[in-house]
């Protein structure tokens, strides 16, 4: 089975575990101010957020008759690969590979359906991401030394949604974005390159850094699976 959508599916299964839906429940006066869940396309690998994550929102204004929510998301990825041999003929590989990403935002209700409503909002965002590697004892053939690469993102995002109620208490949201990034990528590379036999080690040293901005349209976000309570 696709390493993503076993991802997939067992963030569901767990999401509606944890909240015992009941879609028989009678709907009550007063809206849900609570909401959670989490991103189907992160999970799937279709958007750039981490896989992990949570996503909320709270509303401000219950009794208001364009409803108005702050919203927040945090999410993480982590993976290390320890003491593996031979990478690019190397032995004692340390390879770790961690990201994280949270942002904060407000939403406006702008028209309202029966089962649903169309929103603006905007989101700010920060992540950070690292990409680690360290290689030990290469002896007469291999790699000896370190790569590292690390990447900091800004991100301002200008939103327009739509949420589809499910039931009582679930909802499923589709959001397009234009957004500005800014990003600063920094590399740091020292390591000797061992090859039996042949001509001396190759010597690898750079230190690199960089800053780019980016203005881009997103039509597919985010795509929520969320419940409220």
């Amino acid at each position: 089975m696709n390493k993503n959508l076993l991802k997939f599916s067992l963030s569901i299964i767990l999401f509606f575990t944890i909240f015992n839906f009941d879609l028989k429940a009678q709907e009550s006066e007063k809206p849900s101010r609570w909401e959670m869940g989490v991103d189907a396309l992160s999970l799937i690998d279709q958007n750039e957020l981490p896989p992990y994550s949570l996503f909320g929102r709270f509303l401000l204004n219950p009794e208001g008759k364009k409803q108005t929510h702050l919203r927040t998301r945090i999410g993480f990825e982590r993976f290390n690969l320890l003491d593996s041999a031979f990478y690019y003929g190397s032995i004692g590989l340390d390879y770790r590979v961690t990201s994280f990403f949270a942002s904060l935002g407000i939403q406006k209700e702008i028209m309202a359906f029966p089962k649903g409503d169309l929103y603006v909002g905007g989101d700010v965002g920060f992540s950070r991401a690292a990409d680690i590697k360290e290689w030990t004892d290469a002896g007469t053939t291999g790699r000896e030394g370190f790569d590292n690469f690390t990447e900091t993102k800004w991100r301002l995002s200008g939103i327009l949604g739509y949420t589809h109620q499910l039931g009582q208490n679930f909802a499923i949201s589709l959001e397009s974005s234009l957004q500005g990034t800014n990003t600063k990528q920094n590399w740091d590379k020292d390591y000797i390159n061992f090859v039996a036999g042949g001509p001396e080690p190759e010597i690898v040293i750079e230190q690199k850094s960089i800053e780019t901005w980016e203005a881009k349209v997103q039509p597919f976000y985010q795509l929520l699976l969320s419940y409220r309570f």
